[in-house]
C-alpha cells in the first residue's frame, strides 16, 4: 500500500488500514504509525505524514514500547491481537479492534478491546450472540476520486487472492461456459501456493481469459473501470473491498453468496446467485443502471466522510 513496486501479499483489511491511516494522519490533532511486515524496507520511513515501522517478528513488542501510542488498532484475526490486547491493559492504553471477516465474530480475543468495530449490522448481530460483545458499526471507506467516466466497458473482472473460499476455480468455470465474453482475473497468490499454480494452469489454457497474477493498487482501478461487472465467487467476506472499487467506478457487482446487509439488492447495485449469470452479461442497458446505482450508494454510504465516526469515537476512549 505504500511501496508501488511491491508484490507482497494483501487483502481488503490492508487497504482499509492504510487509506484510514493516511485520512487521519491528515488531521493535525492525531499522530499515526504503522506496523508493517519486514520487506525490506528500512526500518523506519516517514511517508503521507505517517511513520512505518519494520517488524521482524521478535521485534515487535520493542516497537510497540518504541511508538508508546494512547490507542492501538488491530484488524483480521491472529496471534497479535491477545499479544496487543495483553499490552494495552499492562501498560493502560485502549486497544481497538477492527472486524475485517465475518470468521472475526468467532474469536474470543475480541474480549480483550476497549472498543470493537463492525463493518455492517450483519457483524454486530453476529458478535453478540456469538461473543456477547457491542461493538460500534462503521461502514468502510473508499476514494472516490478514482472515478473514471469515460472508460468503455469491455470485459468481466474478478479480482482476488488465491485461498480457498474465495473459490477462484469458479470464475475460471465462468469464463469456460461463457466464451464469447471476454474476461480478466487478477489473482494474487495467497499462502495456498498448490491452488494459485493451479489457477494460472487452468486460465492459461482459456482465450478469452486474460490472467495478472498482481497489479499495483494505484493501478487497479483502470481494470474496474473498464469492467462491464465485477464477479465475486468467494462463500464468505467481511465487506470486500473490491465491491467499494467497484461502486466508486460505476461497476455492478455479480456475486455467488456474499452481499453485507442485502445492500446488492436493496440499493439494486447488483446481482446475488449463481443461477443469475445466464442472461445478464447481454443487457448491457441493466448493467449500466446497476453500475450508477452502485455508485450512488458507496457515495452516500461508503465515502471519507466515514472517518469523522472513527475520530469521535477515538476522542471518547
Amino acid at each position: 500500500m505504500f511501496n508501488q513496486r511491491s508484490e507482497a501479499y494483501f487483502g481488503g483489511a490492508e487497504v482499509q488500514v492504510s487509506l484510514l491511516a493516511k485520512e487521519l494522519a491528515k488531521d493535525k490533532h492525531f499522530q499515526v504509525s504503522l506496523i508493517t511486515g519486514d520487506y525490506g524496507q528500512p526500518p523506519v520511513i516517514n511517508q503521507d505524514k505517517l511513520t512505518l515501522y519494520k517488524t521482524r517478528l521478535f521485534d515487535f513488542l520493542k516497537i510497540l514500547k518504541t511508538i508508546d501510542a494512547d490507542i492501538y488498532v488491530e484488524r483480521t484475526v491472529n496471534p497479535k491481537v491477545r499479544l496487543v490486547g495483553w499490552w494495552c491493559r499492562l501498560f493502560k492504553k485502549k486497544f481497538v479492534y477492527m472486524i475485517a471477516h465475518n470468521w472475526d465474530t468467532r474469536y474470543s480475543g475480541l474480549k480483550l478491546a476497549d472498543l470493537i468495530i463492525a463493518q455492517h449490522s450483519q457483524q454486530n448481530l453476529a458478535l453478540k450472540k456469538n461473543l456477547n460483545l457491542n461493538s460500534l458499526i462503521m461502514l468502510p471507506m473508499v476514494n472516490l476520486e478514482t472515478n473514471n467516466k469515460s472508460a468503455k466497458r469491455k470485459f468481466i473482472l474478478w479480482v482476488g487472492r488465491a485461498d480457498n473460499w474465495k473459490k477462484p476455480l469458479d470464475f475460471i468455470d465462468l469464463a469456460r461456459r461463457f466464451q464469447k465474453e471476454k474476461f480478466v482475473m487478477i489473482c494474487r497468490s495467497g499462502k495456498n501456493k498448490i491452488l494459485f499454480n493451479r489457477v494460472k494452469t487452468e486460465a492459461s489454457f482459456l482465450t478469452n481469459l486474460k490472467f495478472l497474477p498482481a497489479v499495483a493498487p494505484e493501478k487497479i482501478v483502470g481494470f474496474f473501470n473498464q469492467a462491464k461487472v465485477l464477479i465475486n465467487t468467494s462463500i464468505a467476506e467481511g465487506f470486500p473491498n473490491t465491491f467499494l472499487q467497484a461502486g466508486a467506478t460505476k461497476t455492478p457487482v455479480l456475486s455467488y453468496w456474499v452481499n453485507p446487509d442485502n445492500y446488492l439488492k436493496q440499493f439494486h447495485c447488483g446481482l446475488v446467485g449463481r443461477r443469475q449469470f445466464q442472461s445478464i452479461f447481454n443487457q448491457p442497458a441493466k448493467l449500466t443502471i446497476m453500475g450508477q446505482n452502485h455508485f450512488n450508494y458507496v457515495k452516500q454510504y461508503h465515502s471519507l466522510k466515514n472517518l469523522e465516526l472513527f475520530k469521535q469515537t477515538l476522542y471518547k476512549l
